[in-house]
């Protein structure tokens, strides 16, 4: 998602915790960067994640918004089918770590009447506009955001029915200490599902290609499908589970190429243009990286121990 062509001096696997996460809120929460992934990614929304692409229009106007909310929507159904409660009878709190601007907690607010949602994220000017939309939206005495990082929580332990997250957890500093503090969060008998892009094994993949990607992308702890399971089994977590939806993230790659194409022919629509076209070199070859296997996505879905 993010630049190749970045200061070494704030993207780059340092080893230093403090650093990792200044270098995280580099990326996102500048206003350029909130501005790039709202016009690229929001596309009508306020969900700034990947799409699952399930019966979809590609060409049809919001398709990407469309598909994020698709992609919020198939996890949270998954959750509360593990977690053997009705999403729509049932009071259910659910905390959304690594949250960006909130828009998953709102949209499922608004469907769920009685979920209670709380939010965990790094970055205070997306956490002020997902305060925002909370209040925009009708459904802010439901909702909570807290600023903080999802390694060192600042919530209670046994709290939430659910723990979840959406292409946040790739930027965790350790994957066990991240999976770790989502089980003491989780109530007994919770539900622990996230979706995330993870490290691919291609034959023809480098250790250099994914040390590259690693270190200018915020990524400290680079695991595949399989480590991200053995991570979460090591954290404590039971009847861990990946579903592979790789082709999804391909598909999201190539609108999000179209989208920011579009963007440079229009002059930019108020981004800097070096940075759009650093985004078209690097989303072209992400594509291509899709298909060599140099990237996986999908999602894990795990239980606590009753």
């Amino acid at each position: 998602m993010t630049s190749e062509n970045v200061n070494p001096e704030i993207y780059a696997k340092s080893g230093d915790m403090n650093k990792h996460l200044e270098g995280v809120k580099k990326q996102y929460d500048t206003q350029e960067k909130r501005a790039f992934y709202q016009s690229v990614m929001g596309d009508g929304t306020a969900n700034i994640h990947f799409g699952k692409w399930d019966n979809i229009d590609l060409e049809t106007e919001g398709a990407y918004g469309r598909a994020s909310e698709q992609m919020t929507d198939y996890m949270y159904n998954l959750a509360t089918t593990l977690l053997g409660r009705s999403s729509s009878s049932s009071t259910i709190s659910y905390v959304d770590l690594g949250s960006g601007t909130g828009g998953a907690a709102v949209r499922l607010l608004q469907k769920h009447p009685s979920l209670q949602a709380t939010c965990l994220n790094l970055c205070p000017e997306q956490n002020a506009t997902a305060q925002t939309s909370a209040n925009d939206n009708g459904v802010a005495d439901r909702f909570q955001v807290h600023t903080g990082t999802y390694e060192e929580a600042p919530l209670p332990d046994s709290t939430y029915d659910i723990s979840f997250s959406q292409d946040a957890f790739v930027h965790a500093f350790s994957k066990v200490k991240t999976y770790s503090e989502a089980l003491r969060l989780t109530k007994p008998g919770g539900i622990f599902i996230f979706c995330d892009l993870m490290c691919g094994n291609g034959p023809d993949v480098s250790d250099d290609e994914l040390a590259t990607f690693a270190a200018t992308n915020m990524v400290n702890d680079w695991l595949t499908p399989k480590a991200n399971v053995k991570a979460c089994e090591q954290a404590g977590w039971k009847e861990v589970k990946y579903i592979d939806l790789t082709s999804d993230i391909r598909i999201s790659f190539q609108l999000m190429l179209k989208k920011v194409q579009a963007m440079i022919a229009r002059g930019g629509d108020g981004i800097d243009m070096v940075l759009l076209k650093t985004y078209e070199e690097n989303l072209t070859k992400r594509v291509t990286q899709v298909d060599r296997g140099v990237f996986q996505w999908g999602v894990i879905h795990a239980k606590k121990s009753a």
